[in-house]
């Protein structure tokens, strides 16, 4: 039996003026043993300034895939 892959988190934020998200922080947890926790802490960080995401092995794990879903989520009403 093979040992899985372990998973790495890529941060990213939304750039309007290029409409596009943009990755702000890559951890891989095969290299380091606090990535999955520094991803999770960036991406509370960041989520406060705007449109953020967190991807786990290339999925949303965290966050929105449209941008704009983040100014209509209950914590904003």
């Amino acid at each position: 039996m093979t040992k899985p892959a372990a998973p790495v988190f890529e941060l990213q934020t939304y750039d309007y003026s290029a409409n596009a998200w943009e990755t702000v922080g890559t951890y891989d947890t095969g290299t380091d043993v606090r990535a999955e926790a520094n991803a999770y802490c960036g991406y509370q960080v960041h989520s406060a300034a705007g449109p953020t995401r967190l991807l786990k092995d290339g999925a949303t794990d965290l966050g929105y895939d449209n941008p704009n879903d983040y100014y209509t989520a209950d914590n904003w009403a």
